[in-house]
């Protein structure tokens, strides 16, 4: 995917420098919105924030492979609003070929615990150290196997004082048993926040275009739309999902 032009005009940051907005004690909100007002948006936040830029990009490539049991207990943990969930991945950073196997664990409240390896590549299956890793009562790590591909570009940014900083990932495709399925016209924007902290420049742009906070999990979405399961409880993101693509938001 092509970079906007409007990333050159960003002061830059590294990754190194990035890691100092790594906050434990913080608030994470998500936003979709159309592909059409980014540019505009990052233009009005410009001065506010820094761009990562790795090897001269300022976005990056990622690949990632999920993993679910035969009858997706993954998925339907997610379905049912299960307090105590997790998801299992691989990732890969395309642009450098780092990879990881990731477990997210969504905890009791709105806590989320992850815990990663560093790996060669995104493995077809997972191994004795990535079994090792998934600790959760009603999964047997031996029953999971690969299930949902999804390709994205990501340009993340920072707060100049590290209070917050932000992803934006665009160019989603979903990838499984043959089947693709694109919302390369969305960003999905997700903003973590210091709890002390009260103005985000980014946010005050979202909805300044009357634009609403929203769930949105590229697992959940991407195996409701390749695989057709139950998805009731997710109904309202397609709606809204559906209204921004055609330009009723």
């Amino acid at each position: 995917m092509q970079e906007l032009k409007v990333l050159e005009t960003f002061n830059t940051i590294q990754l190194s420098e990035l890691m100092q907005a790594e906050l434990l004690n913080r608030v994470d909100t998500k936003y979709v919105f159309h592909l059409q007002d980014l540019e505009e948006i990052l233009e009005e936040i410009r001065g506010e924030y820094s761009v990562l830029e790795i090897d001269g990009k300022r976005m990056h490539a990622y690949e990632t492979l999920y993993f679910d049991t035969p009858d997706f207990q993954l998925y339907q943990f997610h379905h049912s609003g299960r307090p105590n969930r997790l998801k299992v991945r691989f990732r890969k950073y395309a642009d450098t070929g780092i990879s990881f196997f990731e477990v997210k664990y969504k905890v009791k409240g709105s806590r989320t615990d992850k815990i990663r390896l560093s790996t060669k590549d995104i493995l077809n299956s997972l191994g004795p150290e990535e079994k090792e890793l998934i600790k959760h009562h009603q999964i047997d790590p031996n029953t999971l196997e690969q299930k949902l591909w999804v390709h994205f570009h990501r340009i993340s940014i920072a707060k100049n004082d590290f209070s917050e900083r932000a992803t934006l990932d665009v160019g989603l495709r979903f990838k499984s048993d043959g089947k693709v399925f694109s919302y390369e016209d969305i960003v999905v924007a997700e903003i973590k926040q210091s709890k002390t902290s009260f103005v985000s420049p980014l946010i005050k742009a979202l909805k300044s275009r009357h634009l609403e906070k929203s769930g949105f999990s590229k697992y959940v979405m991407g195996i409701a739309c390749t695989h057709g399961l139950k998805a009731n409880n997710f109904k309202p993101n397609f709606i809204k999902i559906d209204k921004i693509r055609n330009g009723r938001v």
